[in-house]
């Protein structure tokens, strides 16, 4: 980073993933507050509309470009990272409690590194194949309701998981041509154009809204979204995709924590089980990556 030192740099990365964890963990409980009075795909609108108020600006001010024969990819990586994954996400945590919903997204890693096996030519061994598949059978426990998911609200979360290694792998194959910040700001405001047809419906609810769900909205697309997007793709440009994705193990901790202070939602044996399931899997996978 330039005017950094390195060992200023590496300082400023670690603190740039501690807020990207807390506001990623909190988002799981805003949305599970939020689901109940928007839709999933109205939601996921407000979000990003509200983040968008700030990503054009910094695309106007600071002359971020994006080639023209680059934009179709830049919005296909939107369309998973904005779209597919925050209307999944959405729509499963009207089934799921936010807890469980932060550990189904915890499986990320698992496709990342399958993805980086196809695309980034990182390595496959018997050792992560064994974590991919204790992983998944910590998903498969918690659809059991007594974790607080459901099989239907579990499956859509774990498309969301898929969009979210789809959009993680893409954006470190772009982050070889363009910075972070232009990648982020493209992909969130290109992403957010499918959705626009639930913006009137979207905009009618919110002027009625209480000022706890307006907050709520305003946190998710300033804080999780503008702030957090931009801090992942920072600390992912300095990272291996599937190693970096190891410290977002930490988000559900700080979902579970949040998700059963401030909404009640209770941690059963269930949700542990299947939590420690997931995530002894993924660090199985991400063990000293690369090295067999």
């Amino acid at each position: 980073m330039y005017g950094l030192s390195r060992g200023e740099s590496d300082g400023l990365k670690w603190i740039v993933l501690f807020f990207t964890v807390v506001f990623w963990g909190l988002a799981f409980t805003a949305i599970k507050y939020a689901v109940g009075y928007f839709t999933p795909y109205e939601l996921a609108f407000l979000r990003f509309a509200t983040a968008n108020m700030l990503f054009i600006p910094t695309v106007l001010i600071r002359e971020y470009r994006i080639e023209r024969e680059d934009i179709w990819k830049v919005f296909v990586l939107g369309i998973f990272g904005v779209a597919v994954y925050h209307v999944s996400l959405n729509a499963g945590e009207t089934m799921v409690s936010s807890g469980v919903a932060s550990l189904i997204i915890a499986t990320a890693p698992v496709f990342v590194l399958i993805f980086s096996y196809f695309l980034l030519d990182e390595s496959i061994t018997f050792r992560k194949v064994a974590g991919i598949a204790l992983s998944l059978l910590g998903v498969y426990v918690l659809t059991d309701p007594r974790s607080g998911g459901n099989p239907i609200g579990v499956l859509l979360v774990f498309l969301g998981t898929l969009s979210a290694g789809i959009y993680t792998v893409g954006g470190k194959i772009m982050m070889k041509k363009y910075s972070p910040q232009t990648l982020t700001a493209y992909a969130m405001i290109l992403g957010t154009i499918p959705l626009l047809i639930y913006s009137e419906s979207s905009i009618s609810k919110i002027v009625n809204a209480t000022p706890l769900l307006i907050f709520s909205v305003v946190f998710l697309g300033i804080f999780p979204t503008y702030i957090s997007y931009q801090g992942w793709y920072y600390f992912l440009n300095k990272e291996e995709a599937s190693r970096a994705s190891v410290f977002l193990q930490t988000i559900p901790l700080v979902s579970i924590v949040a998700g059963n202070m401030l909404l009640n939602e209770p941690v059963t044996a269930y949700t542990i089980l299947g939590g420690f399931l997931i995530i002894g899997g993924v660090l199985l996978v991400l063990r000293n990556n690369g090295n067999g």
